[in-house]
């Protein structure tokens, strides 16, 4: 395990809503300092747009964020992409806006996907654009931190009808029409704390500005579970509906197959239930795309799991390749490392490796949402 590996396992026990060891103390009481300070200073930036709302950009067509108010993952990819669909599927022209973390595009704006082709490997526009790109074939996909300029190209190079804002809770330069918010309900809320002490990105009370509420992972916890999860939304936000989804493996096929894109999995190679595999991933959260590994019946042997948003090496498809030998396993990763895998290697060596696909499923309050969604873009059922 490397260093940040073993600081990033530490500040996660750190933020948990678990009981610490005295020697954690005073760790604690400086986690506890910096999120006074943090908090301060999310107030303040927030309460600028507040107060001076012509600083926020305006465009001309109607913009969707998706978010939450956590870090870590809770599912705002495989639900833009969700969303991404369903509005094609209702004749309107959706571009997706996603920042691409710690990509080359970053920092300024790029098209990551005209909707025909794909532009840019993970490395230049990120490993999420990357991933939506792959899976939404007629979509845009857009990087870049400055939301309303790659909106604007979104709109004028490409005739994007109504925009997608991925993880953009926090991002107030750009006005939006309706902000959704995802809940994870394994996690909903952290220990209340703000960040560094806690996972929270802003105070709770900034929750009355969601326009409606998706509890993810719903099926992994109980129905007394989510009703208190509710109640505490309700406490901060009294009128925006809440939906519930879940997580769900959709297929799990040969890395070369994926690679070759066959979008609809009839005639791939399918990893036969019970198989001993290891899981390999570089999230954020792994253990709970290993317990995905379990759901679907495969027997985890063991696992590889790197820092988020690792970059995959030639030296990396070797080690994998020789654990998975050691326990006489096979290799499963998720579309988003996927991604990153360095493919000639991978097909060159043949190496066993399978990929994990991931869908959410609205199991309660779809209508809902796709009704509350028209009536924010001017749209009808």
């Amino acid at each position: 395990m490397s260093i940040y590996s073993k600081i990033a396992a530490y500040m996660g026990y750190l933020m948990a809503d678990t009981p610490h060891s005295w020697k954690d103390g005073p760790v604690l009481a400086i986690l506890s300092g910096l999120s006074v300070l943090y908090g301060w200073g999310v107030r303040r930036r927030y309460q600028a747009y507040v107060s001076h709302p012509e600083k926020q950009a305006h465009l001309s067509v109607p913009v969707i964020s998706l978010g939450n108010i956590t870090a870590g993952g809770t599912g705002k990819t495989p639900t833009a992409c969700y969303l991404a669909r369903w509005l094609c599927r209702k004749g309107y022209k959706p571009a997706l806006l996603n920042r691409g973390y710690r990509s080359q595009a970053e920092k300024g704006a790029a098209v990551m996907s005209d909707g025909e082709h794909i532009l840019l490997n993970a490395r230049a526009g990120g490993d999420e654009a990357l991933l939506m790109a792959r899976s939404l074939p007629g979509v845009p996909v857009l990087v870049g931190r400055e939301r309303a300029r790659t909106g604007q190209m979104a709109v004028r190079m490409l005739g994007a009808q109504v925009l997608l804002l991925d993880d953009a809770f926090q991002h107030w330069q750009l006005a939006r029409n309706l902000d959704i918010v995802l809940i994870d309900s394994t996690n909903p809320f952290g220990n209340g704390h703000l960040l560094p002490r806690g996972i929270l990105r802003e105070p709770m009370e900034h929750l009355r500005r969601a326009g409606f509420f998706i509890l993810t992972k719903s099926d992994l916890c109980s129905r007394e579970e989510k009703e208190k999860i509710c109640q505490t939304l309700r406490k901060y936000n009294e009128t925006a509906p809440v939906a519930e989804a879940v997580h769900q493996p959709a297929w799990c096929i040969s890395f070369k197959d994926w690679y070759e894109g066959r979008k609809d999995r009839h005639g791939c190679s399918q990893l036969t239930v019970g198989a001993t595999v290891t899981a390999v991933s570089a999230l954020g959260n792994p253990a709970s795309f290993e317990a995905t590994v379990c759901a679907c019946g495969y027997h985890l042997g063991d696992r590889i799991r790197y820092d988020d948003h690792h970059p995959y090496t030639a030296a990396d498809i070797r080690m994998m390749e020789e654990k998975a030998a050691q326990c006489g396993s096979v290799l499963v990763t998720t579309e988003k490392d996927a991604v990153k895998l360095p493919a000639s290697d991978i097909l060159e060596r043949q190496v066993p490796l399978w990929v994990l696909g991931i869908e959410i499923v609205i199991c309660k309050g779809e209508e809902a949402l796709q009704t509350c969604i028209l009536n924010h873009i001017g749209g009808t059922t």
